[in-house]
């Protein structure tokens, strides 16, 4: 097929790609500073709170390919001005904002090891960094390496992490945290598609001492582990066991104690199962535990669920959710604690089944307090996915998500910090409701995909007769199915393509196809449908 050059899109066999229009976070050097509560929609609701601020911190990426469907990052601080961020793109896929600016590590390297690939990094106040990256061995194994940044490189740790050396055993799904300044480890393994184990691993200075025995019940390889330290440096460890039950143990010297299993499987039996595997765990200075997650009592529409550990069992917490009348699918969600109280980001469909970002901070009466609302920063068929959260101090905090857009690029990312006094913030962001986009006339969308289309498309169209125009109704037609919402609400188009009477979509997209090559076909053609 035609290859679209720059300011064209070209007639593929799977879609037309209409173009994008970006808002608030362009990928520039320049910072932006905007005030606590964004807008949902196009217009500006009222501030939740007066006490936060926002900056854009766009990493300067290059092109990021927006096929890879989950980029499984994380996001590490180890103050208000240092920021570490791991990703998986093509190309290198870690990054540090320092100094002000956005700058590519050294990527790591290891004698006699091939293509390592950083899975996870973690950092502390203090300055200490350290990433779990994984390598492929000779067997069909894969390995986790544990490396520190010191002296701008990496000085890796002991031994790889892994619990058998048989072939085909993939140790993955990295979770660091740290005892003091020593990091502690946790992954789960697979063996030919199948679990192989739960593990945690403390450094103890000149090697890994292996954390006692977890047997879990789940047969699923990704168990999504999440650790955490707490202020009495006991590792706590969540993960998700079988049928989407959570399960959390506490390391107290020398085995693994259960924490509210009974209690725990109650909530989860009445939240519904783990639908996605994402689970966030945090520990406040009194030992209160926090367990996010991803639940559902059907298949689908998966909502967010919130426990707490009180020392004594699990409750259920309300959880944050979007605004009335919005569709209850949560996708991908994150929780930290600030100053002893979790804030949750979370990315949540509309109507239209796009993605759009919110972030809630809970409040000192036990209520939620909105930071964001509905952020949607690319016009059109763009999602909101892969949401993490990072504390940078008691005054800040960091929020990373992917939103691909047709600057080849995805990642987002924003600090929130307290405003000083007097700051004057610039006006709020808009966010773009997809809806609001779609054209609601034959003519209207005819005239945008032309507009769209490079010039070899357009000979191509043109030259097409138009009994033939049937051929482009499972590519060209689905990519107008899809981005004129036919399939999603677009009831005027629907209307207009079936001269007052609705149509289906698929005659719809077929009427649209017509126009266009109308168009083509004279200068000046009737229009329809105005």
């Amino acid at each position: 097929m035609a290859t679209a050059p720059a300011g064209g899109t070209a007639i593929h066999e799977t879609t037309v790609k209409m173009s994008t229009c970006f808002g608030w976070i362009a990928f520039a050097a320049a910072v932006t500073v905007v005030p606590a509560t964004l807008v949902a929609g196009r217009g500006a609701q009222p501030a939740a709170s007066a006490e936060l601020c926002w900056r854009s911190l766009a990493p300067e990426t290059g092109p990021q390919d927006a096929g890879i469907g989950i980029a499984e990052s994380t996001l590490a601080a180890t103050g208000s001005g240092d920021i570490w961020l791991s990703r998986r793109w093509s190309g290198p896929n870690l990054l540090r904002w320092t100094a002000a600016k956005w700058t590519s590590p050294p990527q790591p390297t290891r004698a006699g090891v091939d293509d390592l690939w950083v899975e996870a990094v973690a950092a502390l106040r203090s300055g200490r960094v350290v990433i779990a990256a994984t390598a492929n061995r000779d067997d069909g194994a894969s390995e986790l390496h544990i490396g520190r940044a010191i002296n701008g490189g990496w000085e890796w740790l002991g031994a790889p992490l892994i619990s058998s050396r048989e072939p085909f055993t993939h140790a993955q799904r990295a979770s660091i945290a740290f005892v003091g300044e020593r990091p502690v480890v946790a992954w789960s393994e697979e063996r030919n598609a199948k679990l192989a184990g739960l593990f945690v691993s403390l450094w103890n200075g000149s090697s890994w001492a292996r954390l006692g025995s977890l047997t879990p019940g789940g047969h699923d390889s990704f168990l999504s582990p999440a650790i955490a330290v707490d202020s009495n440096q006991q590792v706590w460890l969540a993960w998700i066991d079988v049928g989407g039950a959570v399960r959390v143990a506490r390391w107290d010297g020398s085995t693994w104690r259960d924490i509210g299993r009974d209690t725990l499987e109650k909530i989860v039996a009445t939240q519904g199962p783990t639908a996605l595997r994402e689970i966030s765990l945090a520990v406040d200075a009194r030992g209160h535990a926090w367990v996010l997650r991803l639940a559902a009592k059907e298949s689908s529409g998966a909502a967010l669920a919130l426990a707490r550990w009180d020392g004594r069992g699990w409750a259920a917490v309300p959880s944050p959710s979007g605004p009335a009348g919005k569709d209850s699918t949560v996708w991908s969600a994150s929780m930290i604690l600030r100053n002893d109280a979790p804030i949750v980001a979370w990315s949540q469909s509309d109507a239209t089944d796009n993605h759009h970002l919110y972030v809630s901070e809970w409040a000192a009466s036990g209520r939620w307090t909105a930071r964001l609302s509905g952020l949607h920063l690319v016009e059109g068929i763009s999602n909101v996915t892969d949401v993490r959260l990072a504390a940078g101090d008691g005054r800040t905090f960091f929020v990373s998500w992917d939103e691909p857009g047709t600057d080849k690029r995805s990642t987002r990312l924003v600090q929130a910090y307290a405003c000083a006094a007097g700051e004057t913030a610039s006006s709020p962001p808009k966010s773009d409701v997809e809806r609001d986009t779609w054209p609601t006339t034959v003519d209207e969308a005819a005239r945008r995909i032309l507009g769209e289309l490079d010039d070899a498309s357009k000979e191509r169209v043109r030259s097409t007769k138009k009994d033939q125009l049937a051929q482009y109704y499972f590519g060209w037609g689905t990519g107008i199915r899809n981005s004129l919402g036919l399939w999603r609400g677009n009831e005027k188009l629907l209307e207009c393509c079936g001269g007052g009477t609705r149509a289906d979509s698929e005659a719809c997209s077929m009427v649209i196809i017509e126009a266009v090559w109308t168009l083509l076909q004279a200068p000046k053609p009737e229009a329809q449908c105005r």
